[in-house]
């Protein structure tokens, strides 16, 4: 029996791999079973920047190509063409929209396993797999639909190439086929030219090779002799590929409206007042094992690379350990490439950011494993030279063995545990839970969508939300499974719709203020809140339209030459006034007017309109203005009603006296006026302003 315990001891990690059955494809298997796990409900929604992405995706599918896409604050093509094309495969759900991200996570583990593998063989190879596999931050950049995610796989490509490119003769693999001359200079330039159509932080990279080829060139030149003219290649290959996009966004400077935002670091840098960058680059230390990305949006707040003490003293050993061994290439390779990856971080604000120091994903985890390794060998060294001559006293006891056990199996075993069963608790369980991600990935709205699943295209729903104009819409008909054209969309906090029909339905998100004005009118008015258990949103049973027209207030109106008008008066075949209230009545200076205007629903406008209303004094100057209808057309029918709440602050010095009030309807954001009985306006009951 010690025979047998004393063989399972003396196996080096990558036997011991081969005969449980753990390999790089199983590292693989685990990675994309984390990576898939509920992949349609953690993140608990899709957020914003996705819903940008799946209309960027839209537009190529019909047409609308680009070098340089300049919506959402600016994007590179790269990750937005693959997601175009699984999208077109697989549908406008989560599933196209994140599937691009899933799989350039696996490729990117499997290369940077590769590249880890060629430097320093298969125990540092499988140990840093595995921790790309079950490590928080690379599991959570490849479960959302965002580009970053390209960026290490690209450069963990370019890496290898370079190191394939200059082996060593004597490192050459002997048992492989001769290599095509320019293969590996071909794959690093044309690698590294990609890299920069991924996402903004690729454009460190260059300096990071520059680097790391000085330092070759210092230490090492003889890995240099006989290589310039495929470094050369490689470097023409590289400004072939980036040159077109180089030129575009050097043509179009103001189209990066993100740097702009965050640049303020490197503004001050160059003006001479490091502190910012100074409190950044401290900042960027601090998050692998101390503080890390404070943005709930991608990370739990805080939480380092490296949350326990474990394998946060491994990662300071293996930096340790490669700062000893400067003099190796292979430890220079890292360290050079780790201070570089940081470096987009330092230079821009809210720092340490997750996604701008992605590039360390290359290289990061590779550390950790380098002690793990040295100590896994020792133990196997040491049971390799037991033997039973050598230990006939404690031949016969099998826990004369259990040392070299611990060092070669159960220490990388425990370290592997220990990173990866925080990240299941982190990410699944108290990540998805925290409010700014709730709020963030439009958890609410997301569940309002599945609820207009389960009410069907029969019933008339109207969404609440706070970005109606623009990213609601998509969002809820990414969310859903259904037809969604149905659903009317509006923004509480200033505008209610009610479909014409029977039966219709009002869902507000937890997130969206309701106006307290509006539901005070709903209910007072026929509406009834409706209950359930755990639900994001509040619902109510709207009133039928029959029933609210009949009891609407202020059916007169005049024209501007003084003519009353009975209400409803039609604006340009569009929308009808049909009622008016005043809510509030705070006629003094500084004082503030509420005003209720309802609107019919004739036909269905192509173009978004807006609702003015004007307070002029007698010589028809403006003096007070409120400008919205949080409304878009798309989805309303004919018969909904809308109603519009405007709130005018008049101002400190208005002087007391009669000030007339002006209504009407305008092409947003600043088209022409809707016509209406001749007119381009109505007038409203006058003001009597106080004295104070």
């Amino acid at each position: 029996m010690s025979e047998q315990v004393g063989k399972w001891a003396s196996m080096q990690v990558g036997e011991w791999a081969k005969r449980a059955n753990v390999s790089f494809t199983a590292v693989l298997l685990l990675a994309a079973a984390l990576r898939f796990w509920g992949l349609g409900e953690i993140p608990p929604g899709l957020a914003h920047d996705e819903v940008a992405n799946w209309l960027i995706a839209r537009g190529i599918l019909t047409g609308r190509h680009a070098l340089y896409f300049t919506a959402a604050y600016g994007h590179e093509p790269l990750y937005q063409y693959l997601q175009a094309a699984t999208v077109a495969l697989l549908g406008d759900h989560w599933l196209g929209l994140r599937y691009p991200s899933v799989a350039l996570g696996l490729l990117g583990i499997a290369v940077t396993a590769a590249l880890a593998c060629r430097l320093f063989g298969r125990t540092v190879a499988l140990l840093t797999g595995l921790y790309l596999a079950i490590g928080l931050w690379p599991l959570f950049y490849a479960r959302v639909g965002l580009r970053a995610i390209a960026l290490p796989l690209t450069a963990a490509l370019a890496a290898y190439s370079l190191v394939r490119m200059l082996d060593p003769p004597q490192d050459r693999r002997s048992d492989g086929p001769r290599r095509s001359i320019g293969l590996w200079e071909l794959a690093f330039g044309l690698s590294l030219g990609l890299s920069l159509y991924t996402y903004m932080a690729a454009r460190i990279l260059p300096f990071i090779f520059a680097a790391y080829l000085a330092y070759l060139a210092l230490f090492h030149r003889d890995r240099l002799r006989g290589r310039w003219r495929g470094l050369l290649l490689a470097a023409l290959v590289a400004a072939a590929v980036a040159t077109p996009l180089v030129i575009w966004l050097a043509t179009h400077p103001g189209t990066e409206a993100r740097v702009a935002e965050v640049r303020e670091p490197l503004g001050r840098l160059l003006a001479g007042d490091p502190s910012l960058v100074w409190e950044n680059l401290k900042a960027n230390l601090g998050m692998f094992t101390f503080r890390g990305d404070p943005w709930p949006r991608q990370n739990l707040p805080g939480r380092p690379v490296f949350p326990d003490p474990l394998n946060g003293l491994l990662f300071y050993a293996g930096v340790g350990i490669a700062l000893w061994r400067w003099r190796d290439p292979r430890h220079a390779l890292l360290l050079i490439w780790l201070a570089g990856s940081l470096v987009p971080s330092i230079l821009t604000s809210v720092a340490p950011s997750s996604i701008r120091d992605i590039l360390a994903l290359v290289v990061v985890f590779i550390f950790p494993a380098l002690p793990i390794s040295l100590i896994a060998g020792c133990g196997s060294q040491i049971a390799h030279r037991l033997s039973p001559s050598s230990l006939r006293p404690l031949a016969t006891c099998p826990l004369a063995h259990l040392p070299t056990c611990l060092l070669a199996t159960c220490i990388p075993a425990t370290c592997i545990l220990a990173h990866g069963l925080p990240t299941l608790r982190d990410y699944f369980i108290l990540w998805p839970q925290h409010e700014v991600v709730r709020f963030d990935y439009q958890t609410a709205l997301t569940a309002a969508a599945h609820l207009v699943d389960e009410l069907g295209v029969g019933t008339p729903v109207v969404v609440a939300g706070l970005s109606v104009h623009t990213m609601d819409g998509p969002g809820i008909e990414l969310a859903a499974r259904g037809e969604t054209a149905h659903v009317r969309l509006c923004d509480t906090r200033e505008t209610l719709v009610v479909p014409a029909g029977t039966g219709g339905r009002l869902l507000v998100p937890e997130v969206v203020p309701f106006d307290p004005d509006l539901r005070d009118w709903l209910l007072t008015w026929g509406g009834q809140a409706i209950r359930r258990i755990d639900a994001p949103f509040d619902e109510y049973a709207l009133p039928e339209v029959s029933a609210l027209e009949e009891a609407l207030p202020g059916r007169t109106a005049l024209l501007p030459d003084g003519t009353p008008l009975p209400l409803p008066a039609v604006f340009g075949d569009a929308l009808a006034l049909t009622g008016i209230e005043w809510l509030g009545m705070e006629a003094v200076p500084g004082g503030r007017l509420t005003l209720l205007t309802v609107w019919r629903v004739e036909s269905p406008p192509s173009a978004p309109l807006k609702v003015f209303v004007h307070l002029l004094d007698t010589e028809g100057r403006l003096r007070a203005q409120h400008d919205g209808l949080g409304s878009p057309p798309q989805g309303w029918a004919s018969g909904d009603l809308i109603l519009q709440r405007h709130t005018l602050d008049l101002p400190g010095d208005l002087r007391a006296g009669t000030y007339a009030v002006e209504v009407g309807l305008y092409v947003a954001p600043d088209g022409p006026r809707l016509p209406v009985a001749g007119a381009d306006r109505l007038l409203l009951t006058s003001i009597e302003v106080e004295a104070p």
